[in-house]
């Protein structure tokens, strides 16, 4: 990476675009992020850094920051909602501005849309659908989905992808991956927090969602999951007519959750729909392991029938079985006011070695101590979820990301619970799902093999260990192991002790002088000249001598300045 000043090859590349993302934030008086990311060094002459406004700004430093996304395209529009649910390394009031982020653009001409579909499946529109309405039911920065009907006459819901987006986002990845690795090697403004690989993610959930194909899989996934389920609708894959740029799914029909007005003209039970719809969540997430990660109310649909439909699966996310228990681990210690098992559980979760033991103990115990002896029902679940996120935050502890998206899915889902009934239980709700994780932890063939697994961990590592030695000590035999110890915190100490023998030694010399030049004149008969240069000599080691001495006072006094 180039110096700054000096635009690298990475950002020659893309120029013209590294130009245009540090106007936005310009424009948006985000200084602190080009100077933040590095873009200072590639940015417009024009463009200066920021002076106090004449008058008071009427928007926030988080709507500034939506509005700059906004304006940069689909890419940090899909990217801000992805950090949106990132709640343990931002804080909650940009998570809130960056879930209003629109996607919503002009809409791509019907022949445009055609030719994408016909270079895809090499056939005719009218071939592969009876009927297309030219006109989209919704358009993205992506893409955008136009209603239609399958021969046979069932309904679907066809997603078309922009021509031109594929080019675009990756432009926009390779330009976020330039600056997230300047900002690795030049700043620490942020901290433990592994920039490169946290930007690596986000790059790979925006490309999940430019492949359709993976979106397909997604939705197949949950479809077979609750098939059997008659509380809830997931749409159906039509893979015959679905590629990587073109998806066509059963289309849902229903209200969407965020309307309560028209539930409510509809005859909708509100606090069945929120029941039904946060029972599926919590079943994805705790029995199945793969969920829906774009919780917001307008991604599902009460249907007349009373289930509850779910739409747009382009992000998901995957929950380990660690992660799964070291949240119930997490529950379990709050619950029962145990601080010490709460804080093991982040600590041991935790990827920063440098965390403050003592003082995350503390904070869990005030956090416990908090909600404890709150019934139940009187928990807000939200706000504890946002709390514990805050620790993880405060402290940067560094959890898994998937550990990281379920607390955050969560709290949202509470949100999502309260708006459609004031009066729902999240916790006695999600209850039941964490003691069956209890429970299945506790069942003796779970127990068994997980003391299996970790004994054939055991034996492994011990027959590995002979050979290991053995390389070891060849190595070291043959002189290819060197150890180095580098002592820190005494400097001051050695620097000390190196002035100390060096006055030693100069003192010495100047005794060895001067005992030298005494003998020289005790002894009678030697030349005159010879007894003239020990006169001399005897002087200087004088001189010498008192320089010395006014030395030692002076530094004695500076230090003492210090």
């Amino acid at each position: 990476m180039s110096p700054l000043g000096v635009a690298s090859p990475d950002v020659r590349k893309h120029l013209a675009r590294h130009r245009q993302i540090a106007s936005v934030l310009a424009d948006e008086g985000l200084h602190a992020v080009i100077d933040a990311t590095g873009l200072r060094r590639v940015a417009p002459p024009r463009i200066r850094p920021a002076r106090r406004a004449a008058r008071p700004d009427p928007l926030t430093r988080e709507q500034h920051v939506r509005r700059a996304l906004e304006r940069l395209g689909p890419t940090f529009i899909k990217a801000g909602q992805a950090i949106a649910t990132r709640t343990d390394v931002i804080p909650p009031e940009l998570a809130n501005e960056l879930r209003k982020l629109q996607d919503e653009v002009p809409a791509e001409e019907f022949e445009t849309v055609r030719a994408v579909i016909e270079a895809e499946f090499e056939a005719p529109l009218e071939e592969l659908y009876a009927t297309f309405d030219p006109e989209p039911a919704a358009a993205a920065s992506l893409g955008q989905v136009h209603w239609a009907t399958l021969h046979d006459g069932t309904e679907v819901a066809v997603k078309v992808q922009r021509p031109d987006a594929r080019r675009q986002v990756e432009i926009d990845i390779d330009i976020a991956l330039t600056q997230a690795h300047w900002v690795a090697e030049h700043t620490d403004i942020f901290g433990n927090l592994d920039v490169v690989a946290i930007s690596d993610e986000f790059a790979e959930a925006v490309r999940q969602e430019l492949d359709y194909s993976k979106e397909a899989s997604n939705a197949e996934r949950l479809w077979r999951a609750f098939r059997d389920d008659d509380t809830v609708a997931f749409p159906r894959v039509y893979w015959e007519l679905t590629t990587t740029r073109v998806l066509t799914l059963e289309r849902i029909n229903g209200v969407r959750m965020n309307r309560m007005d028209l539930l409510d003209e509809a005859g909708m039970d509100r606090p069945e729909l929120a029941k039904r719809g946060i029972n599926c969540f919590l079943k994805q997430m705790f029995e199945i392991g793969f969920f829906h990660a774009d919780p917001h109310p307008g991604n599902y649909l009460a249907l007349p029938d009373g289930r509850v439909g779910f739409t747009d699966f382009g992000r998901v996310g995957s929950i380990s079985e660690e992660s799964r228990e070291r949240f119930v681990d997490l529950v379990w210690g709050a619950v029962n006011r145990d601080p010490r098992m709460a804080t093991d559980t982040l600590i041991a979760m935790s990827g920063n070695p440098e965390v403050d033991e003592v003082v995350l103990h503390r904070e869990v115990s005030r956090l416990i101590g908090k909600y404890h002896g709150i019934e139940l029902g009187r928990i807000q679940f939200g706000e504890l979820m946002s709390e514990t996120l805050g620790l993880i935050r405060g402290h940067s502890l560094g959890v898994p990301s998937d550990f990281a998206l379920l607390i955050s899915t969560l709290g949202i889902l509470e949100g999502v619970g309260t708006m459609l009934d004031p009066t729902f239980d999240f916790v006695s709700t999600a209850k039941p799902f964490a003691d069956k994780v209890v429970r299945e932890r506790l069942r003796p063939e779970a127990m068994f093999g997980k003391a299996a697994s970790t004994w054939r961990h055991t034996l492994r590592v011990l027959e590995m260990l002979p050979d290991a030695t053995e390389r070891v000590l060849r190595r070291i035999s043959r002189g290819e192991v060197k150890v180095s110890v580098r002592p820190t915190g005494y400097q001051d100490l050695i620097s000390e002790l190196h002035e100390l023998v060096n006055r030693l030694a100069f003192a010495l010399v100047v005794a060895a002088l001067v005992i030298g030049f005494s003998t020289l004149l005790s002894v009678t008969g030697v030349p005159g000249w010879v007894r003239i240069a020990g006169e001399v000599g005897i002087v200087l080691a004088f001189v010498v001598t008192v320089w010395f001495f006014i030395s030692i006072f002076l530094a004695h006094h500076r230090r003492r300045k210090r």
